[in-house]
């Protein structure tokens, strides 16, 4: 099951519009891994209020973007998604760098299916699509 997490400074605020990106980031992995691929999958984002960014001084903002993908198809995307993600994610902070010092980081991981177990439960009512 794909999973990613986004990891941003706070000091960025509500103008970084952290749930559209999750919504690109949705977008540009269901292009590589299909429709049928997303259904459970989880996109969130998790808002440091502590934190020292490089030397600590003031003004830095961070933007880590951490991707857990089936290991089947990630050395056959890896380059391309590395390069998409961190286009994605510049491009949707690009007003931020006019007024900021700031990281971005983009990790792909494989999920080994030895490793994970993963559930997915539809309740009643509820449509796969």
């Amino acid at each position: 099951m794909i999973n990613v997490t986004v990891t941003y400074t706070d000091n960025l605020g509500p103008e970084a519009d952290i749930p559209g990106l999750l919504q690109k980031i949705a977008a540009r992995l269901e292009a590589d891994y299909g429709h049928d691929s997303m259904v459970g999958v989880c996109i969130g984002a998790m808002r440091l209020a502590d934190f020292i960014v490089g030397d600590g001084r003031p003004g830095w903002a961070s933007v880590t973007v951490s991707a857990r993908l089936p290991a089947d198809r990630l050395e056959e995307l890896r380059q391309r998604l590395l390069q998409d993600l961190t286009a994605l994610v510049e491009t949707h902070l690009a007003d931020f760098y006019v007024s900021r010092s700031l990281t971005i980081s983009v990790e792909l991981t494989p999920i080994a299916p030895g490793n994970v177990i993963g559930r997915i439960n539809i309740g009643q009512g509820g449509s796969v699509f």
